[in-house]
Formats: C-alpha cells, structure tokens, sequence
C-alpha cells in the first residue's frame, strides 16, 4: 500500500498537505469529511504499510491475526464491554498494549496521543526493535549451541573440530562462509560420515544473502527430517551469516515471524547478523506475510 493512496483518499476539499501556517479544519468540516467517506467498513483494513485498523471480532480472532501476521495488537477499548484482549490472551507471539478509553465526548483521549503514537511508531520500526531485541540476549556465547531440535549453530572453531562433530553425532555440516577467510569446509575435509553443503557468503551488508534463503531452508529441512540427523550450521563466529540462514528456515518452515524467529533463537545463542542481512529477513518476513493474505483471501472466497 502507497503512501499516495493513503493521502489522495477522503474529502478534496481539503489540502492534505496545508501550507505552514494555516488553520486547522474544524470539528464540523472533520466531521463532514468523515460522512463523506465512501470506503466500505471491513472487519479489518491496512490503513498504513503494515498498519491494521480492525473491529473486536477481527481482535480476537488470534488464528487470523496469526495468518496476517500481526506482531502487536493496541486495544483502544481495554477491558471495556465484551474485550477479551490482553497480553496473558495473545501470549507470547504477539506484544500487546492497552488502552481503557471509553468512546463517549467527554472522555480525554488525548492523554495517550503520544504514548499511542511511540507505541505504533516502535511497532513499525522493525529494524530498531530487532535490534534492540539482539543486544538484549542473555545467552553465553559459545562455540556451538542448539537452537532447535538437531539443529546447532556455531562457530569455525567447532567446524573444524571433527572428532568433537563426532562425539556430538553430526551428520551434516552447512557452511555459510565456505572458501572465506580460515575455512577449510568442504567435503574431502569431513569424510563419508559427514555431509557437507557450503554457501561462499560475505559477511557484509551490501551481500545478497536472501539470493540462498530458500536453498538453504529446504536443505536444513530436509537434513532434521532425516532420521537420527543432526545438523551444524556455521560461519566464521556463529553469529551473522549462519543466524541468518536459520532465522529464514523458521520463517520459512514453521511460520514464524522474523521477530518471533530472533526471540527463539537468542534464547540459546547471542547473535548478530548484519544490517543488510536484517533488511533482507525483513523483505523474507514482508513477502511471507503477503502470501499468507493472498491464501486468507482465497479461504474466505
């Protein structure tokens, strides 16, 4: 959705953009500009990119918040008649802030303009919450760590430890800095009793990462769907390259959001993939979301 779509709709009459200085509309044109609006009323509309206004029943209706996407929910009407909401009812997929306004005149609902206003911003601002929430880890950083079921990341070190890969029952390796600086991956290097993929990533913000997001999330698929598998997925310190190929196999496989995929992971391990990296997740995140609309579309067609 464009900006230009969201201020070209409404009443003409009236500048979107006024010049410095000028008077603000009063409460009665505002009021005209609202009765003239000709847009039909839905359960739930995005109003802004990734911005949603929605009734009750769209509130709590966690399945389809799940399917759109929705990270945070702002209940302007807590604990006010029939709201279910709260953070105990969404739990820990979904951020939850309320509000106790009633929709009455004489109310003062500009005594949460700006709390609102930070909450929402904070809540689009994908990038600054991400990485807030990476330098909040609490997890010790070590050479390798399990961060799903058979699945581990870690470090060159642990790469090239293959009497340790043994005693840990690895049986296959995905390198996401294979040929880069110290790593000696590559098939020969493990044997016959390990298997070994490797992907030549830069660590750096202006490579294209996302380019193996899929590849690599169907072989770590494959791989912990394999009896008795156990898979290391590493790079040169366990935190940006390989974080990154995992983060997008969660999202990819188990319909997790990019920041339910990171408070997963930072509960096992710190890690810390790169800007760019975050940016191209975020663009993983925006697209799966889409797909789960285009399928919600379809279900209720």
């Amino acid at each position: 959705m464009s900006d230009e779509a969201t201020q070209n709709s409404g009443n003409p009459a009236f500048s979107k953009n006024p010049s410095p200085g000028a008077s603000p509309p009063t409460v009665a044109e505002l009021e005209g500009i609202l009765r003239n609006n000709r847009v039909p009323l839905s359960r739930i509309d995005e109003v802004w990119p990734n911005l949603y206004i929605g009734d009750m029943t769209v509130a709590h209706d966690r399945f389809r918040l799940w399917k759109l996407g929705i990270t945070h929910v702002l209940n302007a009407a807590h604990k006010q008649i029939a709201s279910s909401g709260c953070q105990d009812f969404y739990g820990c997929s979904m951020d939850y802030y309320g509000i106790a306004a009633s929709d009455v005149p004489h109310f003062d609902i500009a005594a949460y303009f700006y709390s609102a206003s930070e909450y929402i911003h904070r809540a689009l601002d994908i990038m600054g919450e991400l990485e807030t929430i990476l330098e909040s880890s609490r997890a010790q950083l070590n050479h390798v760590d399990e961060v799903w079921p058979n699945l581990y990341i870690g470090d060159l070190l642990i790469a090239h430890d293959r009497k340790q890969l043994r005693k840990m029952g690895i049986t296959h390796v995905l390198n996401a800095a294979h040929s880069k600086w110290g790593s000696k991956g590559d098939q020969i290097f493990y044997g016959k009793k390990i298997n070994y993929c490797g992907i030549a990533a830069d660590d750096s913000p202006d490579f294209d990462l996302s380019m193996y997001f899929y590849t690599a999330a169907e072989q770590i698929h494959q791989t912990l769907n394999t009896p008795d598998a156990k898979l290391l997925v590493h790079c040169i310190l366990g935190m940006s390259r390989s974080a990154s190929l995992v983060l997008a196999y969660l999202m990819i496989y188990h319909n997790r959001s990019l920041l339910s995929a990171v408070d997963r992971l930072i509960l096992y391990r710190p890690i810390s993939p790169n800007r760019g990296f975050l940016e191209q997740l975020r663009n993983l995140d925006i697209e799966l979301n889409d797909k789960k609309k285009q399928q919600l579309a379809q279900d209720h067609t």
